[in-house]
């Protein structure tokens, strides 16, 4: 066990040591795949805005869904949570066939694996600026965008979406090439966790389908981002207001750390092999 956490914390620095790398290959790769492209890079911001822009209309319109708090506008309310939904869902998403797809990347050269990952977590980022600065102009238009010292605990949140995506990534990453059916049917949970993420509506406890919502968005690491974005910006509450829900995101970091890095540990030699 003790080689396992000293290889955690041995993953991490590897990470932070090359992040310079990882950035530029992040943007290299991201203008390689628009390049054939009229509008280029810029679809990558525009894409998630109009993802964002037809849940508003949709479920903010067709199907008059509230906001639940009283007061709140629902696009605002739901545009500050997608940002955060968008950096965790896309970011999970992306990072499934990330060593797979790059393999060749390291297969002359000597370059670290590790950072494969979150290459494609760094990719994401202009598309989330571009949401929450939607998601601003939104809160200020309506009056509820009120600078406080609580927005100081995105720095928490932001750490703790990185960490997760992180192990997740390696996690997927290395499964998806030792199971090949791995990344389809990840795809129909990520389906499933948009709808007990309270991307769109507030989870709440009810009759036996709401109460099993419920519990499920309460043990989903994706809703303990977006619900503590949510209470960063338009809450005003403080991330260990909720120290069981905090408990439970933790220790399932602890648990994909210990398994992913094992798992990569143990196949990486091995992995341009089984592509």
């Amino acid at each position: 066990m003790w080689i396992i956490i000293k290889s955690i914390f041995q993953l991490a620095a590897d990470q932070i040591q090359n992040i310079g790398l990882t950035v530029r290959l992040a943007i290299y790769d991201t203008r390689a795949n628009n390049a054939h492209k009229y509008l280029g890079s810029l679809w990558e911001i525009l894409d998630p805005l109009f993802q964002v822009l037809t849940y508003a209309v949709i479920f903010g319109g067709g199907f008059q869904t509230r906001a639940p708090q009283d007061g709140m506008p629902y696009f605002t309310w739901m545009a500050v949570g997608f940002a955060a939904w968008y950096l965790v869902n896309q970011g999970f998403s992306d990072t499934i066939r990330s060593i797979q797809t790059q393999l060749y990347m390291v297969k002359n050269v000597k370059f670290p694996v590790v950072i494969l990952p979150m290459i494609r977590v760094v990719q994401v980022i202009p598309a989330v600026l571009s949401i929450s600065v939607v998601a601003a102009i939104a809160m200020l238009v309506t009056g509820h965008f009120h600078p406080s010292v609580y927005w100081l605990q995105i720095v928490y949140y932001l750490f703790a979406a990185f960490v997760m995506l992180f192990f997740l990534g390696i996690f997927n990453a290395t499964i998806n090439i030792l199971i090949p059916d791995y990344d389809l049917a990840i795809r129909q949970v990520l389906r499933l966790l948009f709808f007990v993420s309270g991307i769109l509506s507030e989870p709440v406890q009810g009759n036996g389908f709401n109460n099993f919502i419920y519990y499920i968005s309460r043990i989903n690491p994706f809703y303990y981002i977006v619900n503590g974005w949510r209470g960063t910006f338009l809450n005003n509450e403080w991330f260990w207001n909720s120290p069981t829900v905090m408990a439970i995101f933790w220790l399932e970091m602890a648990f994909f750390a210990i398994i992913g890095t094992h798992l990569y540990l143990k196949f990486k030699d091995q992995l341009i092999d089984f592509v």
